[in-house]
């Protein structure tokens, strides 16, 4: 059995495969490294692929296409390393009976954590107490601090992230209004202090935070009209994809001062891609540089083995992704 672990060498290779999780892959088979420092191109992927039955995909691996896997006919199945699959699997995969896992499902565990942190510092004023205290001043925010017991929060789209923040939040005894158009029937039955609203009731919500997928039609969905709804005080967070909001309109939002918000996701993002205007806003604006998911690493790859071993038993599989739920995953 031939594996091949698309992702280059370096600091991040080495936090989601360090040696013990080598190891276990060795146990799989022979491993086959990308030793060229970058990601693999095409017609390099082709090469790697003509021999191989296992590739593990990660953080940006140029997308297998059909093309790509008429070169790789003992390929059995494609196990993603990290979340989203979307821009880096193609429908050939479905077409020609390959199975496609990611570690999606995993690393939305680690984000949900995320952004419940950013909700408890935002609404206690975390960063800006800490900010006039290291400035050697003792000013209490008195009357800005909010608590998250008992608020109300509407989530824009559901997903794996929201789905388990929802399980977070039970401690809380929040109420949940869900927006998400393609919420099957049932969705929300284990959690009795959720229910599914429109779109306006959720962003009327004290606590707006966003968890749909980066697709064409959600592409600034929150735009200055759905942030208006946001009632004065509210707290919008976004961990989702910067594209889904409008940020010119969150911008001029953000300068009335008449909302907070905590964005992990920025439409640009980079040195140089988030705009100086956010820059400029600190009291009601807490940034983070697309940091969600920084605590989870190693747990993915070794998840995603687990579901290797149950392939090769022949057994049912915890992180295959249908064709279905690819085709809502969101588009990098």
């Amino acid at each position: 059995m031939k594996i091949l672990i698309t992702l280059p060498r370096g600091e991040v290779f080495d936090r989601h495969f360090p040696p013990h999780i080598i190891r276990r892959l060795e146990k799989l088979g022979s491993i086959v490294y990308n030793e060229t420092g970058r990601q693999l191109t095409e017609e390099e992927m082709k090469e790697k692929l003509a021999d191989v039955q296992i590739v593990l995909t990660h953080w940006g691996t140029k997308q297998i296409t059909g093309e790509v896997l008429d070169h790789a006919p003992e390929l059995k199945i494609m196990a993603h390393c990290a979340g989203t699959v979307a821009h880096i699997a193609s429908e050939a995969f479905y077409e020609r009976g390959i199975p496609v896992l990611s570690a999606n499902s995993v690393m939305a565990e680690y984000v949900a954590e995320s952004v419940l942190a950013y909700m408890l510092s935002a609404l206690h004023c975390v960063p800006e107490a800490n900010r006039e205290m290291h400035e050697g001043r003792w000013n209490k925010p008195r009357g800005q601090v909010k608590p998250l017991l008992g608020a109300e929060i509407g989530l824009i789209g559901l997903g794996t992230v929201g789905r388990n923040l929802l399980r977070l939040l039970r401690p809380f005894r929040c109420r949940v209004y869900v927006y998400d158009p393609y919420l099957p029937e049932g969705a929300l039955d284990e959690w009795e202090f959720a229910e599914s609203c429109s779109f306006e009731q959720a962003m009327s919500r004290g606590i707006v935070s966003v968890h749909a997928a980066q697709t064409p039609e959600t592409y600034h969905m929150i735009s200055a009209k759905a942030l208006s709804m946001i009632p004065d005080g509210g707290l919008f967070v976004n961990t989702s994809r910067g594209s889904l909001v409008d940020t010119e309109a969150l911008i001029e939002e953000m300068k009335t001062g008449r909302i907070s918000a905590a964005l992990d996701v920025y439409e640009k993002e980079g040195p140089g891609g988030v705009p100086e205007a956010l820059y400029g806003i600190s009291r009601n604006l807490l940034l983070q540089p697309h940091a969600a998911a920084l605590a989870v690493s190693w747990q993915m790859t070794d998840q995603i083995i687990d579901d290797l071993e149950r392939f090769l038993r022949g057994e049912n599989l915890r992180l295959q992704v249908p064709l279905s739920q690819y085709r809502l995953m969101t588009q990098e």
